[in-house]
């Protein structure tokens, strides 16, 4: 990363990272603001957080969003592996005192699009200054939700498709009940303000989402595998 925004930089080109919510140590119950202090617990978390801290320091003009709990129609993901465990189990464990925003890379997407547009013009030699806002913003699904809401969530509107026979009854457990290599941030809350008031751009609702994910399943003859 350093070495690209360094490059840009250096030839004045503007550069769009993606970060994440793990560069947080997940601690307190609020929202996640662009300027809170960062703790990252784990590898992912620190290699994401030098990245920004390239980007910051090579001096270019840069958009970099923190984004979380992504998800979409492509590749491994939350959505995917419950659907396989739904189909494969009649009861499943799933966290619940993790909570975050689930954002699916679609929705990710269609905001880079719609900020292409403005940030190029801001470009313009015929534009006076650089009114583009750029730096460092967040950027979530909404509402806030536990691993087990969500997946309660996707099972619901799987069933409804017809991608699953039943939704499998689902049992909320503490992340220490469930073990993992890599240690996540219990609150991975994001606060959006900053982004909605720059941009005036509506966050995304994951549950819309999720639907359009699962239709594009439900229309292919075959059902996504994890």
């Amino acid at each position: 990363m350093g070495l690209l925004a360094r490059s840009c930089a250096a030839q004045a080109i503007p550069l769009v990272h993606l970060s994440t919510d793990y560069v947080f140590d997940g601690s307190g119950s609020d929202p996640w603001r662009e300027d809170d202090p960062t703790g990252p617990l784990g590898v992912y978390g620190a290699s994401k957080l030098a990245g920004e801290q390239a980007l910051r320091e090579a001096g270019g003009r840069h958009l970099l969003l923190r984004v979380s709990w992504v998800f979409g129609q492509e590749g491994a993901n939350f959505v995917r592996t419950m659907l396989r465990l739904g189909r494969e189990r009649d009861a499943l464990a799933i966290v619940d005192d993790q909570v975050g925003g689930p954002t699916s890379a679609e929705a990710i997407a269609r905001i880079l699009l719609a900020l292409a547009e403005p940030a190029i013009a801001a470009r313009s030699p015929l534009q006076p200054g650089d009114p583009f806002p750029w730096g460092t913003y967040h950027v979530a699904g909404q509402p806030p939700v536990s691993w087990h809401g969500f997946a309660s969530e996707i099972f619901g509107q799987a069933a409804a498709l017809g991608l699953i026979q039943r939704a499998p009854r689902l049992t909320p457990i503490p992340a220490s009940a469930y073990p993992l290599p890599a240690a996540r941030p219990a609150n991975s809350r994001l606060a959006c303000d900053r982004f909605t008031a720059s941009f005036g751009l509506p966050l995304p609702d994951w549950r819309e989402d999720l639907r359009a994910c699962l239709r594009s399943w439900a229309a292919t003859p075959v059902t996504p595998a994890a």
